[in-house]
């Protein structure tokens, strides 16, 4: 009896051992607040014919299809949308380096704060810390909101992700008239998101 129990306990102890390897090599465990909102967050590869844009600093790659353009933005992030014949936003993708505050535990309230600042309307649909991403790990929220210029109505998944060296931010949005059919585009651009 003493020796199968020790026999459990060693068995126990190497797939403890196994499990912190693989954590520690990138593999990371997700205990996500709410799993089911973010079960295709998948580490991937991009898919074939994507192109790829670095961050300035170096601190992530961001994957997209070439439906969408790169744009100018803020010094340091890059970014990509598509837009209708009218101007408007569709489908926007944004990277950028960590800049303040945020951190894995606080991003989904941190992010809602500040969408609140600039919209009362914002409503968070999801949030989840422990999240897997390429060489990192990651936080993440959901949610939508209404701007204030013409009253467009978007959803938006936006997430502070660790790399190993560096921390980041993207944000994947798009109108939620949209959001059926660009939802599988962005959570792919997510889930191909590689921190550095």
């Amino acid at each position: 009896m003493m020796l199968a129990r020790s026999r459990v306990v060693t068995v126990m102890l190497v797939a403890s051992a196994v499990l912190g390897a693989s954590l520690g090599a990138g593999v990371t465990s997700a205990s996500p607040a709410n799993p089911a909102k973010f079960r295709w967050l998948v580490p991937a590869p991009a898919p074939s014919g994507w192109k790829h844009l670095r961050l300035p600093s170096g601190g992530a790659t961001l994957a997209y299809p070439p439906s969408l353009a790169p744009i100018s933005g803020d010094r340091g992030s890059v970014s990509v949308e598509k837009k209708d014949s009218s101007g408007r936003v569709l489908v926007y993708l944004n990277a950028t380096p960590k800049q303040g505050a945020e951190t894995l535990t606080n991003w989904p309230a941190f992010r809602m704060a500040h969408n609140r600042a600039e919209d009362k309307t914002v409503q968070e649909d999801a949030r989840a810390v422990g999240l897997p991403f390429f060489g990192g790990v990651g936080s993440c929220v959901i949610d939508h909101y209404i701007t204030k210029f013409h009253a467009n109505h978007y959803r938006e998944i936006a997430c502070f992700v660790q790399g190993r060296t560096t921390a980041s931010v993207i944000v994947a949005a798009a109108l939620e008239s949209d959001w059926p059919q660009a939802a599988p585009v962005l959570e792919r651009a997510v889930s191909v998101y590689r921190p550095a």
